[in-house]
């Protein structure tokens, strides 16, 4: 029996993609603009820099789209790519870090809404999204820690155990004096 011939990706993973969804949506704006004032796909493309197969694969993409042609015009320009962003890192957000849903949630919730036409709603793609939402939260812990650290005066704090879960993964402590967890 030979070789297990196994199936190779259309691109190579390292490689980013040549464009950016916003800089495919501003492209294809443009593009939208210029079929307007009555330029050829092929002038188009040419004055663009995108091979004329790109811009087909652009329409065709658009147009294989089960849902409302104003929808998927919103959604497919810079600012509804910018709105798309901010509602799935919001549904993240609300979901994963303030609610106590997972990620598969948050998955089916994007396919019940019909989000999944513009975002990749399976668990392979989503917890990208969460890390970065994870990421933020603690980048943004650190520079406001290191911001509100220079206007608080120094104080010796004394500390007892409020509580722990998971096993002792998480030591909970409080401030006697202000009940306060620390």
């Amino acid at each position: 029996m030979g070789p297990v011939l196994q199936s190779q990706p259309r691109h190579h993973v390292d490689c980013p993609p040549r464009w950016n969804r916003t800089e495919r949506a501003e492209r294809f704006e443009q593009y939208r603009e210029l079929q307007a004032q009555g330029v050829s796909q092929r002038q188009a493309a040419q004055q663009l820099t995108v091979p004329r197969s790109t811009l087909q694969a652009w329409q065709t993409h658009r147009d294989s789209l089960d849902e409302h042609p104003a929808v998927v015009a919103f959604f497919h320009s810079v600012p509804g790519l910018a709105f798309l962003h901010r509602l799935v890192l919001g549904i993240h957000l609300v979901c994963t870090e303030v609610g106590a849903c997972g990620i598969r949630l948050v998955c089916l919730l994007v396919q019940l809404t019909g989000l999944d036409r513009f975002v990749a709603a399976s668990y392979g793609a989503q917890p990208q999204v969460n890390r970065q939402v994870e990421e933020a939260i603690v980048a943004y812990r650190h520079e406001e820690s290191a911001r509100l650290a220079q206007d608080m005066p120094t104080k010796d704090l004394t500390v007892a155990q409020d509580e722990t879960f998971t096993g002792g993964l998480c030591l909970v402590a409080i401030d006697p004096k202000s009940n306060s967890i620390v």
